[in-house]
């Protein structure tokens, strides 16, 4: 048993994230100095004789809104942020989006955000707060895209299992808020504020990056299309719309300013724990590809730890999950950690906790999973099996029935994924 153990990463994990919050973190990056604004050690200038504006989207806009406050030297005289559902503010205007898909109320949100930047002028200024989750909260289809298409689109390009790069490169081509579209649209002076959940922390790439022109991935339409299929499924409007609508290559200059990324997470995860004399091996961007893949590479890396105990891997990235058949409910973080436990099994004197920073792993309740050597023999003697739940990508029922779920609520972060493999 590891009861002590399950108890201590649990409770790393919940500080981790806490420590992860933009009024924790955005405090190494920001600052005022005599009634001016600092990002490090660089000033952000800004007019103050037209109306300053406070906008935002993601998981992470209202906590990321609220932090930033501190470093207004005035209230906003607008404000409008995009978010998920329950989030809840006196002070700004807030709408909710849909997640992990863009529905209806992603479209009313994109439309509302398009009408507050139509109404701002050079004279304005924009403070903008973005993080993950902004390209299913909110959105607005290009011409000769329907709402059903968007949905239809984002589909099939998460279940076929496209990277981050290559969906944010197919969906700006769908989209008037995407790939740079808003800073053509925004005649104000505009400075955004980033949480990034994207390896490498492209500004093209994070929340679709509204701001910020495509990059050039090497890869085309046509190869996409045709390397997952998509052109099989897709209806010939789309597949037209897809090649002809050109994403915006270059746009006018706007300030983008990274407030936090996967890399402070790991620091304030290895910072935690190994002030507890804990010897910490920190590996950044090595949760990527298929989720059990790099759960199995996980596993075999505590299998043949050869170092110092007690001791803790660090992981961090983002991995995803291609979904193939019936299909049951998990996330990504659940099923690294069950293909790993697959591997693992019974071996004792490990905990390892594979978790999302926002607090929602996939469309479901939990952070993550939680699992060690009795998670195994708990779901032996249940007969519950390991490569069923795997096979219908079902992680969320499997770790729901053994009790290995991590729930901590939505963290008001949102960083990428986290993984600890203690080793005792």
């Amino acid at each position: 048993m590891s009861a002590s153990e399950k108890k201590f990463l649990t409770d790393i994990f919940v500080q981790i994230l806490r420590a992860a919050h933009p009024e924790n973190i955005f405090s190494k990056y920001l600052h005022m100095y005599e009634d001016q604004l600092y990002y490090r050690n660089k000033l952000i200038p800004y007019s103050r004789e037209g109306r300053i504006v406070l906008a935002g989207s993601g998981k992470a806009a209202l906590s990321m809104a609220k932090s930033f406050l501190q470093y207004l030297p005035q209230q906003p005289d607008d404000t409008l942020l995009i978010t998920p559902p329950k989030r809840r503010s006196g002070f700004f205007n807030i709408l909710y989006g849909d997640h992990p898909l863009p529905g209806s109320n992603s479209l009313n949100a994109g439309k509302n955000m398009l009408d507050l930047l139509d109404d701002l002028d050079e004279s304005d200024t924009l403070f903008y707060v973005l993080s993950g989750g902004s390209s299913a909260l909110f959105e607005y289809p290009a011409e000769g895209i329907s709402p059903e298409d968007l949905l239809l689109c984002n589909k099939l390009f998460l279940a076929r299992g496209l990277n981050i790069h290559e969906i944010n490169y197919l969906r700006t081509r769908l989209s008037m808020v995407k790939g740079g579209r808003l800073a053509e649209r925004c005649a104000a002076d505009c400075h955004i504020f980033v949480l990034s959940d994207v390896m490498g922390n492209d500004i093209s790439v994070i929340g679709s990056g509204p701001f910020a022109a495509v990059a050039d991935e090497g890869f085309t339409v046509n190869e996409l299309l045709h390397k997952y299929h998509l052109d099989d499924d897709l209806p010939a409007h789309i597949q037209t719309v897809l090649q002809n609508n050109t994403p915006i290559q270059s746009t006018r200059s706007i300030p983008h300013y990274l407030c936090g990324s996967n890399m402070d997470l790991l620091e304030i995860a290895a910072g935690m724990i190994g002030k507890r004399g804990i010897t910490t091996y920190s590996f950044p961007e090595s949760l990527f590809g298929e989720a059990c893949d790099t759960g199995s590479m996980i596993a075999d890396m505590i299998n043949n730890f050869k170092g110092p105990k007690p001791a803790c891997l660090l992981f961090g990235g983002e991995t995803t999950v291609t979904l193939r058949g019936d299909t049951g409910m998990g996330g990504r973080s659940q099923e690294t950690a069950l293909a790993a436990l697959k591997i693992l099994r019974d071996k004792p004197g490990y905990v390892l906790l594979c978790g999302g920073s926002d607090g929602i792993d996939g469309p479901t309740d939990a952070a993550g999973a939680m699992i060690d050597d009795h998670t195994y023999l708990q779901a032996t003697d249940r007969g519950i099996s390991i490569s069923e739940h795997l096979s219908r990508h079902d992680a969320y029922h499997f770790h729901e029935k053994c009790g290995s779920l991590i729930k901590t609520g939505a963290s008001g972060t949102n960083m990428g994924d986290i993984a600890l493999g203690f080793i005792f």
